[in-house]
C-alpha cells in the first residue's frame, strides 16, 4: 500500500524532504511506517521518540493501524516562547 508523508522541521531535515510516498505491507501500523522510515534516514532515530504523529489530520497512537492511501504527519516538538 502506498502511504503519503509529510515532514516538518527536524523530521524534515532528517529525511531530506518534507513530502513523498513510501510503500508499505498491507496491514501495517504507525510503527512500521516508522520503521521504514528511520531504514531510510537513520538521522530519524534520535527524533523518533519524541514525534507526535497524525494520520489523516488526527493524532494517533504508533499501534493504529494503516490504510492505502493515507496520509502519515511527522511533527516534532515544538519549543519558543
Amino acid at each position: 500500500m502506498k502511504v503519503r508523508v509529510l515532514a516538518f522541521a527536524q523530521a524534515r531535515e532528517a529525511l531530506g524532504s518534507g513530502q513523498f510516498e513510501i510503500d508499505l505491507p498491507e496491514g501495517s501500523r504507525v510503527s512500521d511506517a516508522l520503521a521504514a522510515l528511520e531504514r531510510r534516514a537513520v538521522a530519524l532515530t534520535p527524533l523518533n521518540p519524541h514525534l507526535a504523529i497524525a494520520v489523516d489530520e488526527t493524532l494517533a497512537k504508533r499501534d493504529e493501524a494503516l490504510h492505502d492511501g493515507c496520509e502519515i504527519a511527522l511533527l516534532p516538538p515544538v519549543s519558543g516562547g
